[in-house]
């Protein structure tokens, strides 16, 4: 009997021999620095959020964190890149609620297919503003439909086909009759651009990249999406109290990993990832933008994906819009 609870005792200490490299390993990641790929242009609201996460995130996780743009076909390049990716944790993707919510409505067929990701952890809910050339006759979302209703032509404005701001150009076309005409910019930056030489009237955007242009007068703010007005811009009122409610939604930004990525790892990076969310620095600077910075877990975060896909297809099959 003795003998046999030896041999057992022994058997479990091998065991534990062979587990122990391989649990040391899993352990030690990562042990280099870890790309953090961003849909889109440096400057933007995503790229502002990336580069204040990046640098918490590389001291709770002790290697760098590099934040890489790859943008184009409203977000698709970027997805596709890290769909390719192997699962180990060094390639991240950070993207927004266009990736998987509303781009798999407006598509046949996408480079990616959804199962191939694994989603992480949600990192921020945004609220889009309505801004307009400030050379314009409109101070007032109200004035600007007159303005758009007056106009012989279609108005232009600044939107890149697919994404969440486009579609709330849409949905203020559906709700009030104007006829609007999309141009395509490539990242804020050149929609600002825009805006400020008059090349277009107004454009939907998130507000991080926009505050210094609002206050310095180049931009005009004319309301913004969610329930409560923005406390970096206090003056702009919801689109509720301009008497427009629902034309435009909010949206978010989440972080993901190829399909397959190892249990350990993932739960480091979402823990390193809430952690990072939890901190003064970063809470207060997104905060301050109308931005709400909230983590969630990975089956949390498929299921909020899954739904809300379902209610962006249910608009986007009323608006009537198919790109390919």
């Amino acid at each position: 009997m003795q003998h046999a609870q030896g041999r057992r005792a022994l058997a479990g200490l091998a065991l534990a021999g062979l587990l122990a490299p391989r649990a040391g390993a899993q352990e030690a990641w990562p042990t280099r620095p870890i790309r953090l790929v961003v849909a889109f242009t440096a400057g933007s609201e995503p790229d502002i959020l990336a580069r204040a996460l990046a640098p918490v995130l590389q001291a709770e996780l002790g290697q760098p964190v590099v934040v890489d743009n790859r943008v184009g076909a409203a977000s698709v390049v970027a997805a596709e890149h890290v769909s390719q990716q192997r699962p180990d944790g060094y390639t991240l993707l950070l993207t927004s609620s266009s990736t998987f919510c509303v781009t798999p409505h407006l598509f046949a067929t996408l480079p990616f297919r959804l199962e191939q990701f694994q989603p992480l952890t949600l990192l921020m809910r945004g609220q889009l503003a309505l801004y307009a050339d400030p050379k314009l006759p409109v101070r007032t979302v109200a004035e600007l439909v007159a303005y758009a209703r007056a106009l012989p032509q279609p108005m232009p404005y600044a939107a890149n086909v697919g994404l969440v701001a486009h579609l709330s150009g849409e949905r203020l076309k559906q709700a009030t009759g104007i006829d609007l005409l999309d141009v395509a910019y490539r990242g804020t930056p050149a929609a600002q651009q825009m805006l400020m030489r008059g090349d277009v009237a107004m454009t939907f955007d998130g507000v991080a990249a926009y505050v210094g242009l609002v206050r310095d007068g180049d931009l005009r703010a004319l309301a913004v999406t969610g329930e409560r007005r923005v406390p970096v811009l206090p003056a702009v009122p919801t689109f509720a109290e301009a008497g427009y409610p629902d034309i435009a939604q909010p949206y978010w930004y989440g972080l993901f990993a190829p399909a397959g990525i190892p249990a350990p790892v993932m739960a480091r990076v979402v823990a390193a990832t809430h952690a990072a969310l939890a901190g003064a620095r970063l809470g207060e600077q997104m905060v301050a933008q109308g931005a709400e910075l909230r983590g969630n877990q990975p089956a949390e975060f498929s299921a909020m994906i899954a739904a809300e896909r379902e209610r962006w297809g249910a608009l986007i099959r009323s608006i009537g819009l198919r790109l390919g």
